[in-house]
């Protein structure tokens, strides 16, 4: 059972059961994020509570679900699929930014209602935000002992206990005690004495191990508390560790079991800590305990989250080669598709699992980074698609489709999109695919001062597209770890105001889009390493190393700098993959679709 054979069992007599328990629990309403007690986009089976409550299926959301009614707020990547997928005659369906929980709450709750949540799922920002909207209407905001949608879901699945495995110091470039003393550094020069962490990919990184917790995501679930002195408690289920825990980086490291977590920061705390604790990625049930035992809890962006965000030059190198030969599995299934499609109608789900099988040929492979997105057609609209298992829509000469897709490898992850076509191009879809790769090609070529934030350079992608009127609702580009999640903090580009700096040795994508909902999706994404380029500056350099397709390039809506810019990227990818592709026709498809645009 997966996310989306949840979403689709979805059916009224769910929320009949849920709200049988609110009731139990003297609630009027419960608050329903998609993260887990990690604050992980992508979790287990049993931690996909909004799917199983609304039906809704993407990674990132909210629901509020009344005794009488609902709402589903989400992104601009999830608008499309969110009217397809949930029931408009249960949920209000709103935009997250637009018309955000509070909003709705002050408009929908009652004077003596009382709304439940999770300690340890809500974070502490959506938390701040709807308690005043709830208390100005003389409602209540209160945490759960037990979540109720646990109670509720009858045939909820037991969390999996995967095996952790050690990440040598020749692959992270660093050993656990050296980032250790390097975060504890950083902590006590700001004055805290205290630091929650829950994102598993934080705590991988910290401790030099991965897992299997959650499919595609090579991380334990675990959290950590860490102090001035570089000491470390790490809350895990110790099963995971084997018989042998020496394997690992823990000789001086606590361990407790997760279910201790907030019993044991209560413990170490006397009444005059300085604790600190993310925003948007820690349990707000963490905050509350810390102030009931008389800390001072700061709610701020994470030092260790920073830390990890700037590769080393080991993780950099291993970064560089995991794309390098994700991009020749790229080559060897666009190949594929370009000569099947020509054929016979190729379905979705084929695509997916055919770009899979060539990612599975190569070394050091593990898993993908994520599930792929493939769609065709009107599914490309929806950003963060997936075909169902029964195949999904065709793909056909006449089709655009957009497939976004990469990999895990033990040197590194990788993300990339591509939109392609096998006949003859409408005038319409050039012209919007030109648009977006015009906005790709400025970012790319993009020179600006090393802390930078990325909301001060998000409209450069964006401007061909709004000298057009056009847009589109989703960030530019986001990190990507080493070895770990495929959507890293802090670093981001969008129009949203991340005020982390953009520093060489990050990785971000620079993937903007053009969608028409009901007809087709447009996104060009290449992973990039930021780098140096000289008093003070920096730029993005590509590790994809993928071809454009030349067939959906309008020419005359070019500059000479930008067809230039096309041309030397392809001779790049074209000089470099040309040094790992054995077989010859893909050498031949490769040289052929790496010409230049303009002879």
């Amino acid at each position: 059972m997966d996310r989306l054979q949840i979403a689709n069992g979805w059916t009224p007599a769910r929320l009949v059961a849920l709200r049988t328990e609110m009731d139990r629990h003297g609630l009027d309403g419960f608050i329903i994020p998609r993260w887990d007690a990690y604050q992980s986009e992508y979790c287990v089976v049993a931690d996909e509570r909004l799917a199983w409550a609304t039906g809704f299926s993407g990674t990132w959301g909210l629901a509020i679900v009344t005794r009488d009614h609902g709402a589903v707020f989400v992104d601009g990547r999830y608008t499309v699929q969110a009217k397809a997928e949930v029931s408009a005659s249960h949920f209000d369906q709103c935009h997250l930014y637009d018309q955000p929980p509070e909003l709705w709450l002050s408009a929908n709750a009652a004077e003596g209602q009382v709304f439940g949540f999770d300690p340890l799922i809500l974070n502490p920002v959506v938390h701040d935000q709807i308690k005043p909207a709830l208390t100005g209407k003389g409602a209540t905001l209160v945490p759960t002992r037990a979540n109720p949608i646990d109670m509720a879901w009858n045939d909820r699945p037991e969390n999996p206990v995967k095996p952790a495995f050690p990440f040598p110091i020749e692959r992270s470039g660093e050993s656990s005690s050296s980032k250790r003393q390097r975060l504890a550094a950083r902590l006590k020069a700001s004055g805290i004495d205290l630091l929650v962490e829950s994102q598993s990919d934080n705590v991988a990184w910290l401790l030099n191990w991965r897992g299997d917790d959650v499919p595609d995501n090579p991380m334990v679930q675990a959290f950590v508390l860490v102090d001035a002195q570089g000491d470390v408690e790490a809350f895990v289920d110790t099963r995971k560790l084997g018989n042998d825990p020496s394997i690992f980086e823990l000789a001086d490291v606590t361990l407790s079991d997760t279910s201790l977590f907030l019993e044991r920061l209560s413990q170490r705390l006397k009444g005059d800590e300085t604790v600190s604790m993310d925003p948007k990625f820690s349990p707000v049930g963490a905050a509350i305990t810390a102030r009931e035992a008389g800390a001072k809890v700061r709610i701020e962006a994470n030092p260790l989250t920073a830390l990890k965000a700037v590769k080393n030059p080991v993780e950099l190198t291993g970064l560089r080669a995991a794309n390098r030969r994700d991009s020749v599995a790229w080559v060897r299934f666009l190949k594929w598709l370009d000569a099947e499609v020509i054929q016979r109608p190729v379905s979705e789900i084929e695509a997916e699992e055919q770009i899979l099988g060539y990612r599975r040929e190569l070394d050091l492979f593990v898993s993908p980074s994520f599930r792929t997105i493939a769609g065709s057609d009107a599914n490309g609209a929806m950003c963060h698609y997936n075909a169902p298992p029964e195949g999904g829509a065709l793909i056909t000469p006449d089709s655009l489709f957009l497939i976004d897709s990469g990999g895990q490898y033990l040197d590194g992850t990788t993300d990339t999109t591509r939109t392609v076509c096998f006949g003859s191009p409408s005038a319409l879809w050039k012209k919007h695919y030109t648009l977006v790769l015009k906005g790709h090609i400025r970012l790319a070529s993009l020179r600006f001062p090393e802390g930078t934030r990325g909301y001060q350079i998000d409209g450069f992608a964006r401007e061909a597209l709004w000298a057009h009127g056009l847009d589109y609702d989703h960030g530019t580009g986001h990190g990507v770890g080493h070895f770990l999640s495929v959507h890293e903090h802090p670093q981001r580009i969008g129009k949203d105001p991340v005020m982390a700096p953009i520093l060489a040795g990050m990785t971000l994508t620079n993937e903007p889009g053009y969608y028409e909902a009901g007809q087709y999706g447009i996104r060009i994404e290449n992973l990039c390493e930021v780098v140096a380029d000289g008093n003070g500056f920096i730029r993005l350099r590509d590790m994809t190393l993928v071809p454009l397709d030349r067939k959906l390039i309008d020419p005359d809506l070019l500059t000479a700098d930008e067809i230039a810019w096309i041309d030397t990227y392809h001779t790049r990818v074209r000089t470099e993959l040309l040094e790992l592709i054995q077989n010859t026709g893909e050498a031949e498809w490769l040289i052929a679709n790496t010409e230049p645009l303009r002879p």
